[in-house]
């Protein structure tokens, strides 16, 4: 039994050994890129979408660009809630003082270069897509 442990622990570190390697061989030649990224210039979402939604909402918001050079998309339109109260459903009355908007969240990819490169790191970044209503929270 003890010879079996020490053969799988014996296997593990060379495992784990292999893979440093191989990660380093892959940041070397990841420094070398110099590839072209092509993009259809095609619109596949409808560009009417939602119409004024942001606007029609009882947590209505704005809408803020985040731009960065060397990021694809270069800009990112992020929701800003535009009111501290929920707007009635029913016009003329006062503002829901209960319900407070709070910003809905989507994850984005997003490509980045760095140093004008033609290399690009694929992440997620976390965007404000719009504001929802959301009970007060109480002590």
């Amino acid at each position: 039994m003890k010879l079996l442990r020490h053969g799988i622990y014996t296997l593990l570190v060379c495992c784990s050994a292999l893979w440093v390697a191989h990660s380093e061989v892959e940041t070397e030649s990841a420094t070398e890129c110099d590839a072209t990224l092509t993009f259809s210039s095609e619109i596949t979402s409808l560009t009417g979408g939602n119409g004024d939604i942001h606007s029609r909402s009882l947590s209505p918001w704005n809408w803020t660009p985040n731009t960065e050079r060397n990021r694809i998309p270069r800009t990112l339109w992020e929701a800003e809630c535009s009111t501290s109260f929920c707007s009635s459903p029913v016009p003329g009355q006062k503002d829901q003082k209960d319900l407070n908007p709070l910003p809905v969240y989507q994850d984005v990819l997003v490509l980045t270069s760095h140093n004008g490169r033609r290399c690009y790191k694929a992440s997620f970044r976390s965007v404000a897509v719009g504001c929802t209503c959301v009970r007060a929270q109480t002590n």
